[in-house]
């Protein structure tokens, strides 16, 4: 049996003043705490964009929906911009069901490196 726990990853990258998080398992209580760290040290660093790809995100709980709102909030007291790119099928419903596609701007850009 596979533990979904270990399947989790965030990759943070920067180009310029554009910060890529990328998402790899689940977002939930366990793995949400780090996507905000994650993209609170792109802003405190500069970044005045955030893209966060869901590409790779499988499963999305309360849990990450309120992070993602959270980091939403963060980069707006901020000056900057968030968006979250490439969400399946199954996560963009939660997102629709939930409300959250009328603030979160969703993308299905290409996230380069």
């Amino acid at each position: 049996m596979i533990d979904d726990k270990a399947v989790w990853e965030l990759e943070a990258r920067r180009q310029d003043s554009r910060a890529h998080v990328v998402l790899t398992g689940e977002l939930d209580l366990d793995s949400a705490p780090s996507l905000l760290t994650a993209v609170v040290g792109q802003l405190e660093t500069g970044a005045t964009e955030v893209v966060i790809d869901l590409t790779s995100l499988s499963f999305i709980d309360s849990s990450g929906l309120g992070t993602l709102v959270g980091c939403w909030r963060r980069a707006k007291n901020t000056g900057a911009s968030l968006a979250v790119a490439n969400p399946n099928d199954d996560v963009r419903m939660t997102l629709e069901i939930t409300g959250l596609d009328q603030i979160l701007p969703i993308t299905s850009e290409p996230v380069s490196n």
